[in-house]
């Protein structure tokens, strides 16, 4: 019986490595399977089926954690026209949302699908926030003043100042920091300068303006490279994914604990203890060293919570950075490009601008210039076209039903994507059918205006080409179009990126001359669209532009 035995000694490692080889196959077999009969399958309530795999437990979290921007992408494109469905990671779960009536449905239950997981994944994992104010974030869920005090920082607040009057007041703001730190970079009325990298231009000065905009000239003063840190930490986090290991996120560790450091001695050297706190009704909306009202009013906030200390509070000055300058900066940089790339639209752009600007004054309407029609389009197919974000939702309460079909079960996240659902032809063409007249891959300036019959065409003499006029308009499309998030509390981030959009383009446009060098080339360098579900959409190559000052007191045509 010896041989026997040695020759399943033999046998052995041949047969582990088929196991090896077959079980994934048979699994994937076997998921797949389970996957389409689900689909298939006649009922209602029915929660979604989770997609392909290979390796039960496992699922799907290898591709995740590679890269999830990219492995969601893949999953979107070969599963998605079948319906809801799951990608999983362990016990970490996501359900993917493609349809724009299943995208309403999920914005509107913001009481029952809430961003408070993301949220406390988010201060843990990318910010540094310690261990018990994330605690204070995990019971954030619970009514209780604690939770109260931080919806008013979170929601209220960003609602009384980054939108309406006092919004304005900053964009106002905004222009000047721009424009004097425009002046400092010696160009020239005679003679054209150069810019070699617009993108790498305008991530440190529009950062540094809407940081001044927002914190005061302290902050810049007592931490330089406080916008270079920024774009680091960026860099790093924006494919993060809620749930998944720290590790993933471990290489941010050092450029973000030296930015929260540095916040942190901003706060303690010019806002200590709970003076930040400390506004009287009467105060300005904007103090030059210690910033914007909405800031202080913020941070006085977390000062009196004993859950947040000084490093806490840095965290939350973090998080305003990042809500203001992650998309901000990109939709701006694609803003002023893609208007530059049609000198047709750029003249016609000056021209509607110009009503809107004193030149003794040096002073612009930014309310009236974001309610320019084409202004609105512009800003609205920037962010269908342009940007590519997540949103995430968790359900809190009982199941969620999406459509007659499906529901999302209690403790599910849903996750839908900003370029899937932007880049859905035929959910554009059911909605508004002239929205598609020009495929939705390209970027058409005039894709949200309403045909007006009673305006005329506006038509350059020296150029064929034309800018049709019209209304701006969102009907129907909401739900197709979330670079934000979506939803109210998404309007303050959108209302600020709008305003820093028009006031860039404003000051560019009516006090430089501007052209892009080769205008050509930007078609060769545009990432394509559908590799990854989310990230930052940075050109593959260097776009250059080209500047000179206007004379004083020159008249715009």
């Amino acid at each position: 019986m010896g041989w026997l035995t040695e020759l399943a000694q033999r046998q052995r490692v041949p047969l582990a490595i088929s196991l090896l080889v077959i079980f994934p196959i048979l699994t994937y077999y076997l998921s797949t399977t389970l996957f389409f009969r689900k689909i298939n399958r006649k009922g209602s309530k029915k929660a979604p089926p989770t997609v392909p795999y290979w390796i039960p437990g496992v699922y799907h979290a290898v591709g995740l954690i590679s890269r999830p921007s990219t492995y969601f992408a893949t999953y979107v494109n070969e599963y998605g026209n079948h319906g809801p469905c799951i990608v999983k990671a362990g016990r970490l779960s996501y359900t993917i949302v493609r349809d724009s009536n299943h995208v309403q449905r999920i914005l509107d239950a913001m009481g029952q699908l809430t961003t408070n997981f993301e949220r406390a994944e988010v201060y843990d994992k990318v910010l540094g926030t310690p261990k018990p104010t994330i605690e204070c974030y995990r019971r954030h869920a619970t009514k209780s003043e604690e939770s109260d005090q931080i919806n008013i920082a979170h929601f209220d607040l960003p609602q009384r100042y980054l939108t309406g009057p006092a919004l304005h007041l900053l964009a106002d703001k905004y222009i000047a920091i721009f424009r004097h730190n425009m002046s400092n970079k010696m160009f020239q009325i005679d003679s054209w300068t150069q810019i070699e990298d617009l993108w790498s231009f305008f991530q440190i000065e529009i950062t540094r303006a809407t940081t001044e905009m927002l914190f005061g000239s302290t902050l810049l003063k007592q931490y330089p490279k406080v916008s270079q840190d920024f774009w680091k930490l960026e860099a790093n986090t924006e494919h993060f994914l809620p749930g998944l290991p720290r590790f993933t996120v471990s290489s941010v560790y050092d450029v973000r604990d030296r930015l929260l450091e540095g916040l942190k001695k901003w706060l303690q050297a010019t806002h200590g203890g709970t003076d930040f706190a400390k506004i009287d009704e009467d105060d300005p909306v904007w103090d030059e060293n210690k910033g914007s009202k909405f800031i202080q009013e913020r941070d006085g906030i977390f000062s009196e919570m004993p859950s947040f200390n000084y490093k806490s509070r840095a965290a939350e000055i973090l998080n305003v950075m990042q809500s203001s300058n992650s998309t901000t900066m990109p939709s701006t940089f694609w803003c002023v490009v893609e208007v530059l790339r049609n000198p047709d639209l750029a003249k016609y752009l000056k021209s509607e601008i110009a009503r809107y600007y004193n030149p003794e004054s040096g002073t612009y309407n930014i309310d009236a210039i974001t309610r320019i029609p084409i202004i609105e389009s512009i800003d609205a197919e920037i962010g269908r076209l342009r940007m590519a974000t997540r949103t995430i939702r968790t359900n809190e309460g009982d199941s969620l039903e999406l459509d007659d079909s499906w529901a999302i079960p209690k403790g599910t996240s849903v996750i839908m994507f900003s370029h899937d659902l932007g880049l859905n032809t035929e959910q554009w063409a059911k909605a508004r059918p002239q929205t598609v007249a020009r495929p939705l891959e390209e970027f058409w300036a005039e894709r949200f205006l309403v045909s007006d019959k009673t305006s005329s065409t506006r038509q350059s003499k020296r150029h064929r080409d034309c800018i049709s006029t019209g209304t701006f308009s969102l009907e129907g499309l909401a739900s197709l179009n979330i670079p934000f998030g979506g939803g109210p509390s998404s309007l303050p981030t959108r209302s600020l990126a709008k305003a820093v959009e028009a006031a860039t383009l404003a000051v560019l446009l009516t006090e430089f001359e501007v052209q892009l060098c080769e205008p050509d080339y930007v078609d060769h360098i545009v990432p394509c669209i559908r590799e990854v579900a989310y990230g930052t959409v940075k050109p593959l190559d260097k776009i250059a532009i080209r500047l000179r000052k206007r004379r004083p007191g020159e008249k715009l045509k």
